[in-house]
């Protein structure tokens, strides 16, 4: 899976909690597939390693990349 670019919106402090939320659209462009566009919520601690923005994406694709991994465990109906 490869991002070709990110987009935050709806950003918004949970200050009850310590974390910062975030809709986060992501265009992504896998093997064989068209490029398309993946929107996910997400929430990362304030404090941390690195700016927010890049947190909020690294989290976002990790969370894509377990909801598109084909899930072996199943099993496979044709």
């Amino acid at each position: 899976m490869i991002i070709l670019d990110a987009d935050l919106s709806r950003v918004r402090r949970d200050r009850d909690f310590g974390r910062i939320e975030a809709l986060v659209s992501l265009w992504v462009k896998e093997s064989g597939r068209h490029v398309r566009p993946i929107r996910l919520t997400t929430n990362v601690p304030i404090r941390g390693n690195g700016p927010v923005r890049a947190r909020l994406i690294q989290d976002a694709a990790a969370l894509a990349a377990r909801g598109l991994a084909p899930d072996t465990s199943l099993p496979r109906v044709a």
